[in-house]
């Protein structure tokens, strides 16, 4: 059984048009605006991890190249010394 976080009590004003849309899609207003939150924190997430990854340097690039040679390289000699 998992414990939710707790919850605060807010007071926001939204456009008329979109309440209405809200309210004929969904029973529970608190549920679909928490719901809409998440999904906009994931989009923002998402949006700054894109970023990042297309504004990096060369230099960030090959290093990140070096580590996962590095890595596959251990792993390899990891599983001839295990026998696997």
């Amino acid at each position: 059984m998992s414990i939710s976080p707790p919850k605060r009590r807010i007071s926001v004003t939204i456009d008329a048009e979109l309440l209405d849309a809200v309210d004929q899609f969904a029973d529970n207003r608190s549920a679909a605006i928490e719901e809409a939150l998440r999904l906009w924190r994931i989009q923002k997430i998402d949006d700054q991890l894109r970023q990042y990854y297309q504004y990096r340097s060369q230099a960030d690039i090959q290093e990140e190249e070096q580590w996962a040679a590095l890595a596959e390289q251990q792993l390899d000699e990891t599983l001839e010394t295990e026998g696997l």
